[in-house]
């Protein structure tokens, strides 16, 4: 299920500040006078949202290059790539939980925030470098910055990232979304032989799995096992197709670690290793 770009619209803003009245102090309390609050969105509202895709340009180790689509909005953000349209990364920003819509097995993994608790069973130096990325043409009179990071001396991951003011609301989002799956992945960490431990491993999926978005958004990105994503297009303030951001209800939910539950719709646990798709 492929994300679709349906209209434009206009973008709006509105914020209500906070200040005193004229300097006065009532009752000894300088306070805040004439705030507004926002009421909470609706499901039905954040659905509707207009927001942000990116089209980006994948490859994994030893595949042929493929096309994904990642849109963004406040409530949601929706990954599917060329491979298998039919299949899709739901992310439901209130609930911070994936979904992952397997459309063959009809099943959809569920994955919930979770605090990472554990500590790495080895040690890790993680470091980073940076330097200007002069190979990259300036957007939007923006110049980006090429971030090298390595893991007890030894070379993980490259990032070409955008200025913190690029886009914010959708590295806020992608943000989000590696931080849950960071929990899920650090539920493995216990079970894993120590020999198997990777310093760049433990680093890019746990424990400093977000490091690489600190700055600002990757719009180029490769590690050293032979994949690479690099940002070929954007839109913004556009909607998605209605439906982009519903689950199948005729599927089966099930995530890892979760106690059995009969209820039809309801996740049932299995075990094994976590493959997000």
């Amino acid at each position: 299920m492929t994300v679709l770009v349906a209209a434009r619209r206009g973008r709006t803003s509105c914020w209500t500040g906070c200040g005193l009245l004229g300097g006065i102090v009532l009752l000894g309390l300088a306070g805040c006078a004439g705030q507004v609050t926002k009421p909470e969105k609706t499901d039905a509202e954040l659905k509707e949202a207009p927001g942000t895709l990116l089209i980006l340009m994948e490859r994994e180790s030893g595949s042929e290059p493929f096309t994904t689509r990642i849109f963004v909005n406040e409530g949601y953000l929706h990954m599917s790539d060329a491979r298998s349209p039919t299949d899709y990364i739901l992310f439901n920003r209130k609930e911070q939980t994936i979904y992952n819509v397997n459309a063959a097995d009809k099943t959809i993994m569920v994955i919930r925030n979770k605090p990472i608790k554990v500590t790495s069973p080895i040690a890790l130096d993680y470091q980073e470098e940076s330097q200007p990325s002069g190979a990259i043409p300036k957007i939007d009179g923006r110049s980006a910055t090429h971030y090298r990071y390595n893991a007890n001396g030894k070379h993980c991951y490259d990032a070409v990232v955008m200025p913190a003011d690029f886009m914010p609301d959708v590295v806020a989002a992608m943000r989000e979304f590696r931080q849950v799956l960071a929990g899920e992945h650090a539920t493995t960490v216990d079970r894993t032989p120590k020999e198997l431990l990777d310093a760049c491993d433990l680093s890019l999926n746990i424990f400093y799995a977000t490091k690489h978005m600190e700055h600002g958004l990757p719009i180029r990105e490769w590690d050293r096992h032979g994949y690479q994503r690099f940002l070929k297009d954007y839109r913004i303030d556009v909607q998605a197709v209605k439906g982009s951001f519903d689950l199948p209800k005729d599927f089966r939910r099930y995530s890892v670690g979760d106690s059995l539950i009969q209820v039809p719709g309801a996740e049932q646990n299995i075990t094994g290793p976590l493959n997000p798709g």
